[in-house]
């Protein structure tokens, strides 16, 4: 006990030090991981970034001499704007988004290669390269004409560039494309034309079908007219003929018939009330 009197000041002293290095690296020894967060933890003593392990959500206690990363992991979007040249080397405006986040299992090696400005360093330089290589493909009116092509294009081949840099892309959606006024005005102008071209095509193949049906129907009813003219003989004329008179003369209504009085010797019937 008479140590501990004896240097109570010194202890006090130490106390009064630890207490104040404490609240003072509070900051760096304790980590929270929020929702949607992922740490990664650079290791001073530890040979620098820890590779293997992903630091999830929760309270973390570091050594003041380390240091936590902590990445937003949940989707995230951006919203940029280029200029581009065309094959024919017409420039032209594109305004764009890329819905992208990093790959959690993969997030250390994110860390250590790229950085946590990974969107600058790696998605937004990767995507812009992509865009311009893809639109440098194709004329303004096919651009103007195959923007969902050309938007699957870009959203493909970025996918691949990014996320072999530790970044997952979802989707490169086309916002906005802005062609010169007078190249704008002379598309529209050729597609409308190539519109009323295809409708003309249109009303000559109805015609043309048309004038088939009407040539087919006229053939039919030629057979059909030929045929009864050759069943239709002199005799079968003269014996409906009878018949008819018959059924005629049945009938209640007053009329005259004379006999013999016709072409071919049939009956005549005059005159009913």
């Amino acid at each position: 006990m008479s140590f501990f009197r004896r240097q109570a000041i010194y202890l006090c002293v130490l106390g009064f030090v630890l207490l104040f290095l404490a609240v003072y690296f509070s900051d760096r020894m304790l980590v929270s991981v929020h929702a949607g967060e992922l740490g990664v933890l650079w290791s001073r003593l530890g040979g620098g970034t820890v590779i293997h392990t992903v630091y999830r959500e929760g309270l973390h206690v570091v050594l003041p001499i380390d240091h936590m990363y902590v990445y937003n992991t949940r989707k995230q979007r951006f919203i940029d704007s280029i200029d581009v040249l065309t094959v024919d080397g017409l420039t032209m405006h594109v305004e764009y988004s890329v819905r992208y986040y990093p790959n959690p299992d993969l997030l250390p090696l994110l860390h250590q290669r790229v950085g946590p400005d990974y969107l600058n360093v790696v998605v937004r330089p990767e995507v812009r390269s992509v865009i311009r290589t893809v639109f440098g493909q194709y004329r303004p009116e096919e651009i103007y004409t195959s923007q969902k092509a050309i938007q699957e294009h870009i959203s493909v081949v970025s996918k691949v560039k990014v996320e072999a840099r530790f970044v997952s892309i979802d989707d490169v959606p086309i916002e906005r494309i802005s062609l010169p006024r007078t190249v704008a005005d002379a598309i529209e102008a050729k597609l409308a034309q190539q519109q009323l071209d295809e409708e003309y095509v249109y009303r000559i193949e109805v015609a043309t079908k048309e004038a088939e049906r009407k040539r087919i129907e006229a053939g039919g009813q030629k057979t059909y007219n030929d045929l009864l003219g050759q069943s239709l003989t002199p005799s079968l004329l003269e014996w409906k003929g009878i018949q008819a008179t018959e059924e005629l003369a049945k009938s209640p209504n007053a009329k005259v018939v004379i006999v013999g009085g016709g072409k071919n010797g049939l009956p005549v019937i005059l005159g009913k009330e």
